[in-house]
């Protein structure tokens, strides 16, 4: 069993998921699992592939495409965002997967973000807060607009 007694109320020798036997770190399991449960609610759950690597993105040849690198390669969350938006990224936008998992580059697990000042907001919510600006500070820019 892997939960022991100690004299000093110290409960956990090691980790208490199942075949691991990496030394307890905090609630009962190792630094790993402990921030997998902080990160993903999952001691098990491994969003970056085995043992911590990165993931890396797929890469699609498409030699011509504005946004292609010097070899006409493009990230595949790129192009499926180029293509749905019917124009290449500008350099200040990037491609978010929303659940995280690099290789799942489905349109609906895809957001375009804008690194304009702040960095790292969604399209969509700039879009309501300049309008709500707007509202504010200059309605007469929106009449006549829907």
């Amino acid at each position: 069993m892997k939960i022991k007694e100690k004299p000093w109320n110290f409960k956990y020798e090691v980790c208490t998921i199942e075949d691991c036997d990496k030394a307890h770190t905090a609630k009962g399991m190792c630094q790993m699992h402990y921030r997998r449960v902080k990160l993903h609610k999952d001691p098990n759950a491994n969003a970056r592939g085995h043992k911590g690597k990165r993931s890396t993105y797929k890469m699609i040849v498409f030699k011509g495409h504005p946004n292609a690198n010097s070899k006409g390669g493009i990230a595949e969350h790129r192009l499926v965002m180029s293509l749905q938006l019917g124009r290449p990224l500008l350099p200040n936008e990037n491609v978010h997967h929303i659940n995280g998992d690099r290789k799942d580059n489905r349109i609906e697990n895809l957001e375009l973000w804008s690194e304009m000042q702040p960095s790292g907001q969604r399209v969509e919510d700039k879009v309501e807060y300049a309008v709500e600006i707007l509202k504010q500070y200059a309605p007469h820019l929106l009449e006549g607009r829907s």
